[in-house]
Formats: structure tokens, sequence, C-alpha cells
């Protein structure tokens, strides 16, 4: 049994999407399977089309099948080598070897020549810190307690207009360090970690300090 032609796209545009929106949200996952998958269907997708043009007899469509998955790793993952033995091994013996190599290397030969990138250094270009961050000369770590009576308790991360020069890394709370992000709630006795540059760090310790008093004055206003 074959799936027609339309059914194996819907199949290869929800698996697209859904697997950019699980990498876009930023939680943890793997990229191995997703991206044999969709190799897998691309495939499919095209033998089956060449299929019912009446180019290539049903028996091969598995065959495409096999070159397809190594030839979209092979690209997307920048690893051609990598992709010949990955999918050597997943089918079993050596009789797809010579075509694997040759759409193997041909997928990478692309990809270098287009410009793009492998997709693990995409993804943790996509998940580390700001470029402004990674630009810093010599980071340093700045500590912020936040005491009773605070004009920062109560608010959340996102609210708040953190300076450009530093990046909330930490919420040091009790025993506890929490990871923050934007629902995070900034209560009393937390100490607030920030990672900015050492040139920048009175800088960023004044800016601080006219927010909190700002953000006081706003609170008996109110």
């Amino acid at each position: 049994y074959v799936p027609s032609l339309l059914v194996l796209i819907a199949i290869f545009i929800v698996r697209f999407v859904f697997s950019m929106i699980s990498y876009g949200s930023g939680l943890p996952g793997g990229i191995f399977l997703p991206i044999l998958s969709l190799g897998a269907v691309i495939g499919a997708i095209y033998g089956v089309f060449m299929n019912q043009l009446g180019l290539l007899p049903h028996v091969y469509i598995m065959n495409l099948i096999i070159f397809s998955m190594a030839g979209y790793f092979a690209g997307i993952g920048k690893a051609p080598f990598t992709a010949i033995l990955l999918v050597t091994e997943m089918v079993g013996n050596l009789t797809h070897l010579m075509p694997l190599a040759v759409l193997s290397l041909t997928a990478y030969l692309v990809v270098d020549l287009l410009g793009g990138a492998p997709i693990y250094e995409a993804l943790l270009e996509q998940m580390t810190m700001p470029k402004t961050v990674q630009q810093l000369h010599r980071p340093d770590r700045l500590e912020i307690p936040v005491f009773f009576g605070s004009p920062l308790n109560g608010k959340m991360v996102r609210d708040m207009p953190w300076p450009k020069e530093a990046l909330l890394i930490g919420i040091r709370r009790g025993e506890q360090e929490v990871i923050p992000h934007g629902d995070s709630l900034i209560r009393e006795g937390d100490t607030l970690v920030l990672l900015t540059d050492a040139t920048q760090r009175a800088r960023v310790k004044r800016r601080i300090d006219a927010l909190s008093a700002a953000l006081g004055k706003t609170h008996q206003n109110s």
C-alpha cells in the first residue's frame, strides 16, 4: 500500500510546521528523528510522483525514501559521512552504499555553496545569549539584592526595562537559583544576577538603582 501524493504532502507540511513550533518554543528536545522522518517523507513524495507519471516502478519507491533520508540529513546537518554510515546501519546492508554516498555528498555541496549553516550550530545560536552579551570582552557578574519593601517586589521580569548592556541570567532565592523567564516574579529577599561587561558594571548598577527609584515614586503616586 502506497499513500496518495496529497496525503504525503499533508504529512510533510504538518511534520514540518510542528517541528518549527517545537524548536521555536525553546523547549529542549531532539532533532535527530525529525530530520530523518522529513527526509523519508520527501523521498516518498518524489517516488510516488514519479510512479504516478509512469517514470518509476513501484518497487523503487522504498529506495528513494532511503536515499532521501541520507541526503536530507547530510544537507541539514552538513555531515555527509555521518549520514552515509547512519542510514547504511539503519538499512542493514551495503546495497545502497554508492547511491547514498553520491546523494549525501551532493546535498552537502549544494548547501555549502548556498552558504547554509549546520542545523545544530543554527539552533545553538538561537538558544544562547544575545549578540550584545556574546560580544562582551570582560564578562562580569553583578548581583542586585531585592530588600524588604523594594519596588521591584512583585514585578515580572518581562515588565522591567533592563539595561541593554546587561542580561539577567539568574534569580537567587534562598539556596535555590531560578532560571528567569518572562513570567518570573521578583520577590523580596531575591538576589538578581546580571551578566555584563566589567567596564559597564558601575553604569548598570546606577541604572538599576535609578529604575528602582522610579518604580518607587510611581508606586507612591498611585
